[in-house]
């Protein structure tokens, strides 16, 4: 039979029994009170952990913090775990408040122990605690945004965007927001609710605010800006958080590369001939007369008409025939060469298609994102006038008068001009793709002339023309001559 030594058994006997008092004497932990309250302005607070016993050894205690606020910003902490030294009957969490002016009325930050191989936790005791943080001074914090669909626009279509401001409180005092605009000026880029400030104005009692900014810079082709607004907190009157400080609007009305419609080099003078055709009754687009295009001196995003013109004939410039885009004089039979009174104009055979201006402006609106692809429009309604006299007179007077003015109608002095018809375009749709190698433009233009001989004897299955709303509706096919 093995024999032990009677020390040997003596010293494990010992060390049993001091395992079974280390387990038996870990303290139990809990927090001094369930829930703390304290003003932000204080600066601080305290959270104190009680021990049910002194620490027997050295350890650590391991905490779960949680907040309405954030941490780092508006309060911290020196850990999220505490270091208790042996001998220790407590143990402290000191809390840093910052008092920013922006937190809600009431904030909080709970705190929770979790358990731990030196120390024991009754769940049946404040194993939890809240510390309630007031304020005596609260002001709203401020976010601005825009809608989403406003954050890319395009100046020409959409030159108003809407700003709001929201508040996460209703400020008790009338609230003068200063922005700080970048990349466009007040006044000079743009307004707001048409005044050229960049203060907007939140009412008292009120959490949302909307206003109108509108882009001055709404007709400049190959137009591309990032425009910022943003604003700063203002101590004791408002807060801005960390997301809405500032939004940023994409402003872009790309240019149009016309080059694939400059195919056909107009014969005389300036631009590239186009072929046009009316729709008719039937459906079909009738007539293939010539007329020249070329861009507007208005913008390089335009496309104008030009009448080819040449002086060959009698010292000065003259039209030619069937020159013009919209092709005007055919929605007036009963002014139409050679009748009693004829709208007038210097031309080769006393052809009469005299409208002034050039009777074509269209805009080109490129899609979002689009490089050949767009919409075709009118930029405003356009008034185009053609003047009218006696045929007889004019055919017998018209050619040294000419000369006479430098082919200036509106310098005619013989023939007298007994009076004048406008019509006006007021709305222009379509839509083009520069990718087409036909490249046809298709629009639809709607008119108003309050002249009893517009329309009147138009043969209307060579030209379809509807009326709506008081409206000549009329649509036309162009494509750039090969």
């Amino acid at each position: 039979m093995k024999r032990f030594s009677i020390p040997l058994l003596i010293l494990s006997l010992w060390a049993c029994q001091q395992a079974e008092d280390t387990r038996y004497f870990a303290p139990e932990l809990s927090f001094e009170a369930a829930d703390y309250s304290v003003q932000a302005a204080q600066g601080c607070a305290d959270v104190v952990i009680t021990f049910s016993r002194p620490a027997t050894v050295d350890f650590q205690i391991d905490l779960v913090i949680t907040s309405g606020l954030q941490e780092g910003v508006q309060y911290s902490v020196p850990s999220h775990s505490l270091a208790v030294a042996k001998g220790a009957s407590e143990a402290r969490l000191h809390i840093t408040l910052v008092d920013d002016e922006i937190w809600d009325e009431s904030s909080y930050i709970d705190i929770l122990l979790t358990p731990g191989e030196r120390y024991t936790i009754d769940p049946a005791k404040a194993c939890a605690t809240r510390v309630n943080i007031s304020k005596q001074v609260v002001i709203p914090v401020l976010r601005l945004s825009v809608p989403e669909a406003q954050l890319e626009v395009n100046p020409y279509l959409a030159p108003t965007v809407t700003l709001q401001l929201a508040a996460d409180k209703a400020p008790l005092s009338d609230l003068e927001v200063d922005l700080q605009p970048e990349g466009l000026a007040p006044g000079a880029g743009f307004l707001i609710d048409g005044k050229a400030s960049s203060a907007i104005l939140l009412p008292a009692g009120v959490t949302e605010g909307s206003y109108s900014v509108q882009i001055l810079k709404i007709d400049q082709s190959g137009f591309d800006q990032q425009f910022t607004l943003s604003m700063s907190a203002q101590k004791g009157k408002y807060g801005v958080g960390t997301e809405g400080a500032s939004v940023s609007i994409h402003l872009s009305d790309p240019a149009v590369n016309f080059k694939p419609l400059w195919k056909f080099p107009a014969p005389v003078g300036e631009g590239y001939h186009v072929r046009q055709a009316i729709k008719g009754a039937d459906g079909n687009y009738n007539g293939n007369q010539f007329a020249s295009w070329t861009l507007s001196a208005e913008g390089s995003n335009y496309l104008k008409s030009l009448r080819t013109m040449t002086d060959a004939t009698f010292g000065c410039l003259s039209n030619n025939t069937g020159l013009h885009m919209l092709r005007l004089t055919e929605f007036f039979p009963n002014l139409a060469y050679p009748n009693a009174i004829t709208i007038v104009d210097y031309g080769n055979g006393a052809t009469t298609r005299g409208f002034s201006p050039a009777d074509s402006l269209f805009r080109f609106v490129l899609d979002p994102g689009s490089s050949t692809q767009g919409d075709l429009m009118l930029d405003k309604p356009r008034t185009f006038t053609a003047f009218y006299g006696s045929y007889e007179d004019w055919k017998n007077a018209w050619q040294k008068d000419s000369k006479a003015t430098g082919g200036d109608i509106f310098a005619s002095t013989n023939p007298a001009i007994t009076g004048h018809v406008d019509v006006v375009l007021e709305k222009l749709e379509g839509r083009f793709d520069l990718s087409d190698a036909n490249n046809t433009l298709i629009f639809t233009a709607w008119f108003y002339c309050d002249s009893p001989d517009f329309m009147d004897g138009v043969d209307f299955d060579t030209l379809h023309a509807v009326q709506e709303d008081g409206l000549w509706k009329v649509e036309y096919k162009l494509w750039p001559r090969n």
